[in-house]
């Protein structure tokens, strides 16, 4: 698997870096700030995750269409640059429901600019060379997580939340000039834009790609595997303390999650290039439910990040495989409204995991949701086998 080291590529794969820093990883790093903060259940704060993913669910079918269409140089800047400006309106919110609208309007610029919408616009101006362009993307953006773990920790300590959510509205208004860029160049190479023929034979290809089982088996199993990273990551910091990690070593920890996804890819270029991304997929699933199993029984640091280096890689590796297995067994014509069908049950799952786990919590503790997580991936790992399984009958 070759890496695409072009500029535009780069810039994207540094646009990416941001937002994700920015719009996603934001939530968990403040997590136990917001509820010491404002004084509200968990269950609460992560009902506004939940809402935020929720909304970018419905939201990406209608981002895979835009792709499809050609727009996408006026797409990804502007969703990022207006996630910008919605972080800064987050600095300021005093009472729920403007830090529940908040989230909501963080969904709509997720939808639009995150990994879904980025695979799907790669794929469509690539061709079949969208593998190393996305492989490099991933590569990149894996470090997200250990640019605002540590970043947006150190700066709630000094100044407060609030400074932080306003310092990451500046790296999302960053994040949207590189995007800018970016998008200009790749679209600029690629394709022109199509005509209304072509956007019609896309629209058939997507609809014929529908009626097959094996589209129905992948929006299946990666969803549910969304659960359980979404379940994981969105409560990682008090997981990490219920394992018997101080605070210190909870962020360190946490930081880990960008690097050992980039081990992961790294390892998956270097000595996996001849397998097919579905049989690559099965292994980062058998990676995920180890991780989950070295979370239950952990007591104290080795094993708690053990279970980080393989939840990490193995999530890692699913970021680069997840688009190419479905364009492998779907098609690439049409693959914007494909990969935007895909992404709504994915985001679902993804949205509802936050809350899921608070409620599961409530209930039983983190062992319950770890628990559960690790069932989630193993059933995801069947039904892999199963679409594979359909797509070779095809």
């Amino acid at each position: 698997m070759r890496l695409d080291l072009s500029l535009p590529v780069i810039l994207m794969a540094v646009a990416e870096t941001l937002v994700w820093a920015a719009l996603f990883y934001i939530f968990p790093i403040l997590l136990l700030r917001w509820e010491a903060d404002f004084g509200w259940a968990r269950e609460e704060i992560a009902l506004a995750f939940t809402l935020a993913l929720a909304v970018s669910a419905l939201a990406s079918p209608l981002a895979g269409r835009l792709i499809d269409r050609g727009v996408s140089r006026l797409m990804f800047p502007a969703a990022a640059l207006f996630g910008a400006a919605v972080l800064a309106m987050l600095s300021m919110a005093e009472t729920k429901a403007a830090f529940f609208a908040c989230w909501a309007l963080i969904g709509v610029a997720t939808s639009a600019c995150l990994y879904e919408p980025c695979f799907a616009f790669l794929t469509r101006a690539k061709g079949v060379g969208a593998r190393g362009a996305i492989t490099t993307v991933t590569l990149v953006a894996g470090f997200a997580s250990t640019l605002c773990f540590p970043l947006a920790d150190w700066i709630a300590d000094g100044w407060g939340w609030r400074a932080a959510a306003l310092v990451f509205a500046g790296i999302a208004t960053f994040g949207a000039v590189l995007f800018a860029v970016a998008t200009s160049m790749i679209e600029g190479r690629a394709a022109p834009k199509p005509t209304a023929e072509a956007r019609a034979s896309a629209r058939d290809a997507a609809r014929g790609a529908m009626r097959r089982p094996v589209f129905w088996l992948l929006g299946a199993a990666f969803p549910i595997l969304a659960l359980t990273h979404s379940m994981t990551i969105s409560h990682l910091m008090p997981i990490l303390g219920d394992r018997g990690a101080g605070p210190d070593a909870a962020v360190l920890a946490a930081s880990l999650i960008g690097p050992c996804q980039v081990l992961g890819r790294i390892f998956i270029t270097a000595f996996a290039a001849d397998r097919s991304a579905a049989a690559i997929t099965q292994i980062a699933f058998t990676g995920v439910l180890c991780a989950m199993g070295l979370l239950f029984i952990a007591s104290g640091p080795t094993a708690i990040f053990a279970a980080v280096v393989l939840f990490g890689a193995g999530y890692g590796v699913l970021s680069i495989t997840r688009p190419l297995v479905a364009a492998d067994f779907l098609g690439r014509e049409g693959f914007g409204a494909i990969s935007g069908a895909l992404a709504l049950p994915y985001i679902a799952c993804a949205a509802a995991a936050p809350t899921l786990a608070a409620v599961l919590w409530r209930f039983g503790g983190y062992d319950l949701v770890i628990a559960i997580s690790a069932g989630l991936a193993a059933s995801a790992m069947l039904l892999l086998w199963m679409a594979a399984r359909s797509a070779a009958r095809d």
